[in-house]
C-alpha cells in the first residue's frame, strides 16, 4: 500500500507504513495543522454518530451533535484547552454532554412504556423528561440502596402516607419522613452522577466520581473543597461540572442544601 493510501501517515517518515497515534495527530494540531484534526475526525466520525445516535432522544440530531461537538473540540485546542492524550473518550464525553443539553432544551412529552412511566413518578415532577432521561432515572433508581429504593416506591410512586408505609417497613411515621428525605436526595445526586462520562485522563478519576455529591454539597469538607480546587483548574472536569448545573437548575425543587 502507498503512503498516500494510509491513513495520515508519519511524514517524518515518508516510507512509514503506521499512522500517527492520537497523540502525535494532537501535538499537530496544537501546532497549527489542521489536517492532522481532519485525520482525527474521519477516525471517530462513525463512533460519534453511534454515540450520538443512542445518547440523542432524536436521532436525526445525531449528525449536528456530532459536528458540533468536533467543533467545540477543535475551537479548545486551538485555545490551548482539551485533550492531550486521550481524543476519543474527551470527544464522546463532549457528545455526550451536547446530546444531553439537546435533550433538555427540547423537552419533548413522549409516549413511553411502564418502566418510564415509574421514572417519571419517581421524578417528582422535577422536569419534563425524554425517553434517554427516564432511562437514565430509572438507572439512578436502581443503584440506590434497597431500603431507599422502597420507601421512594412506597411514598412516591404509589402515594401512601408516612403512616401507611412506615408499617410496611417497620419505621414510624418521622422515621419514615425523615428516611424518604434521604433517599430523595440521594436519587438526585446519582442521578447527576449518571449524566458524568469517562475520565480523559488518568488524574480526573476520582474527582468526576463525586461530581454528582458534589453539585448538591453533599461532600465532606475536606472533600469539597479538594474537588472545587481540581474543577477550577482543569478545563474538562469544570466543563462536566458546568453541564451538571445546568441539569440541576432544569430539576425543580433540587436546590442545593
Amino acid at each position: 500500500m502507498s503512503a498516500q493510501a494510509l491513513p495520515y501517515p508519519n511524514r517524518g517518515d515518508p516510507a512509514s507504513a503506521q499512522p500517527l497515534s492520537d497523540q502525535q495527530l494532537l501535538a499537530l494540531v496544537r501546532g497549527g495543522d489542521v489536517a492532522a484534526f481532519g485525520e482525527l475526525f474521519i477516525r471517530y466520525q462513525r463512533v460519534g454518530g453511534f454515540v450520538a445516535r443512542a445518547e440523542s432522544d432524536n436521532p436525526s440530531d445525531a449528525a449536528d451533535i456530532v459536528g458540533e461537538a468536533f467543533a467545540a473540540v477543535f475551537q479548545a485546542i486551538m485555545e490551548g484547552r482539551g485533550p492531550i492524550e486521550s481524543f476519543r473518550p474527551y470527544l464522546l464525553t463532549t457528545i455526550r454532554r451536547m446530546a444531553h443539553r439537546k435533550n433538555l432544551k427540547a423537552t419533548r412529552l413522549v409516549m413511553v412504556d411502564s418502566n418510564t412511566v415509574d421514572a417519571l413518578a419517581l421524578a417528582g415532577g422535577d422536569h419534563v423528561l425524554g425517553t434517554h432521561e427516564s432511562i437514565v432515572l430509572v438507572r439512578a433508581f436502581r443503584k440506590l440502596p434497597k431500603r431507599w429504593q422502597d420507601v421512594l416506591w412506597y411514598v412516591d410512586v404509589e402515594g401512601l402516607k408516612p403512616a401507611q408505609a412506615g408499617p410496611l417497613l417497620g419505621l414510624a411515621p418521622n422515621a419514615l419522613s425523615a428516611l424518604a428525605i434521604r433517599a430523595r436526595e440521594g436519587l438526585r445526586q446519582v442521578y447527576l452522577q449518571e449524566h458524568v462520562g469517562e475520565a480523559p485522563v488518568q488524574s480526573c478519576t476520582e474527582y468526576l466520581r463525586y461530581l454528582g455529591r458534589y453539585v448538591r454539597n453533599g461532600l465532606s469538607g475536606n472533600a469539597q473543597v479538594r474537588v472545587r480546587q481540581h474543577t477550577e483548574r482543569c478545563p474538562h472536569c469544570s466543563a462536566v461540572l458546568a453541564e451538571l448545573r445546568e441539569l440541576q437548575a432544569s430539576m425543580r425543587g433540587t436546590k442545593n442544601k
